[in-house]
């Protein structure tokens, strides 16, 4: 049940018409969101000012029944609305400048009070970045961080899948409404993410992301968690954006270094450089950083498998990165029978992956 505060404020998101700043400006006209709704009527000078005579007339022809029904809709649909009067508003958010007027959320809003890391990156990784990301992401999530990330396709996507794969919670946050699921492929992991975590967004269910929409939301990313890792980013990546909101905040910024010659490590490295955050090589170096026990992580040993010569012969050629399927041969002079079936071996223990190209790494 709301109070007429938090209705009002859950009035003001049914309007595409309302930017955050106007839905302010409107609320400051007012003691209080819900004086704003019960008297509209009477200050129509000043609130056309503000949205214009259509929006006005607009507003105003959407309160009582048409309210209720809105916000019995997204009870149907178990959209919980958390506003900035609700009393289990994210005390993280809740000083923010930008704040959001209305989280929708679906799932466990308990994660909003758990200690957290952001993961972000490029939506095109290397498979560099995608093991790097799926290392860190994994080791994070098992000593207990929950995984925040915005369900991008490359760097986000991996993070929300490695968080909920080794047992851990995560939430994304959208750019978007739940009905307008942004990439369209990431569908069915939102839907996972709604059961098993939290998906969140300031934007109401019909509402489209715009180009607009995910540079903002990335403030969110940023101000929910106690640290943000940026694991792999060009230049130009949208992470980049999400940098700067943590630094405004305040926020520890983790990096990963990249090769100098890929220009998807390009804005990781010129992070580094230009000693904007800190660069980790591990896992275990953020948890010290933040103060997490790094005795809770579960760690593979890899001494602790059996592995014969033959096999030891291949961990051993790939230890300083990637090759292909070629290289090995040329390296290890094994029979092709033979190093097939020790990469898959080595593959099913878990202790080298195939990668596109005929590629394999540790």
């Amino acid at each position: 049940m709301y109070s007429q505060n938090e209705k009002s404020l859950i009035w003001l998101t049914m309007f595409n018409e309302l930017s955050l700043l106007k839905m302010k400006k409107l609320i400051n006209l007012f003691p209080s969101p819900a004086s704003l709704y019960e008297n509209f009527h009477t200050c129509k000078s000043k609130i056309v000012d503000i949205v214009g005579e259509e929006t006005f007339s607009k507003m105003l022809s959407m309160r009582g029944n048409v309210l209720l029904s809105y916000i019995t809709n997204l009870n149907n649909n178990k959209i919980i609305c958390l506003t900035a009067e609700s009393e289990n508003y994210p005390e993280k958010l809740i000083h923010l400048e930008e704040k959001p007027l209305v989280l929708f959320c679906k799932g466990d809003i308990s994660l909003l009070k758990t200690k957290s890391i952001a993961i972000v990156g490029t939506r095109l990784p290397s498979s560099y970045g995608r093991i790097v990301t799926e290392n860190f992401a994994k080791s994070l999530a098992q000593s207990g961080l929950t995984i925040i990330s915005g369900l991008a396709a490359g760097i986000d996507k991996i993070s929300h899948e490695q968080a909920m794969a080794n047992g851990g919670k995560t939430i994304a946050v959208l750019g978007g409404g739940f009905d307008n699921i942004y990439p369209a492929m990431n569908k069915n992991l939102a839907d996972e993410i709604a059961e098993k975590a939290l998906l969140i967004t300031e934007y109401r269910p019909s509402v489209s992301p715009t180009q607009y929409s995910f540079p903002f939301r990335n403030r969110i990313i940023a101000a929910l968690s106690d640290g943000v890792l940026i694991t792999e980013a060009g230049e130009k990546s949208g992470a980049l954006h999400t940098k700067n909101y943590a630094l405004e905040y305040g926020k520890e910024i983790f990096v990963i270094p990249g090769n100098i010659n890929n220009a998807k490590s390009k804005g990781t490295n010129r992070i580094i450089k230009s000693m904007q955050g800190t660069c980790v090589t591990s896992p275990e170096d953020i948890l010290l950083k933040l103060n997490i026990d790094i005795q809770k992580i579960p760690v593979q040993n890899i001494t602790q498998i059996q592995t014969t010569m033959t096999e030891k012969l291949i961990l051993s050629a790939l230890e300083d990165g990637e090759k292909s399927l070629e290289n090995l041969h040329k390296i290890t002079k094994l029979e092709t029978k033979t190093l097939n079936s020790c990469l898959t071996i080595l593959q099913i223990h878990g202790l080298i992956r195939k990668l596109p190209g005929n590629m394999y790494s540790l």
